[in-house]
């Protein structure tokens, strides 16, 4: 549990521990470079699969930081009902598609 600090120029990612009063963002301890920082859900891939980090950079960079997405979500007598997980997509033209269809759901900062 925790989240994670990930380094896309390093294609690495460091775990942050489960203390959620003290989290902080990290650079890198290789390149310097400040890293990204996702839940724990985020599963890196092996440091050889550059496509993978690029489709993992590319949902990141469009909000998805590897948090629960909903395949539904509608109101039922005034209540909103959040039905089954999305999963995350492994490739580029997938991952296109999810951003697309699920922008509502995308951390905007």
């Amino acid at each position: 549990m925790g989240y994670k600090n990930v380094c896309f120029d390093c294609r690495k990612a460091f775990n942050q521990g489960t203390d959620l009063i003290n989290i902080r963002e990290s650079k890198c301890p290789e390149c310097g470079i400040l890293m990204t920082q996702v839940t724990h859900r985020f599963r890196p891939p092996k440091q050889n699969e550059i496509k993978k980090w690029n489709v993992a950079k590319f949902l990141m960079e469009k909000g998805f930081l590897y948090e629960h997405v909903y395949k539904q979500i509608y109101q039922v007598r005034g209540l909103t009902v959040l039905e089954n997980y999305a999963t995350y997509p492994e490739n580029i033209r997938d991952a296109k598609e999810f951003v697309e269809k699920y922008k509502e759901q995308a951390v905007n900062e």
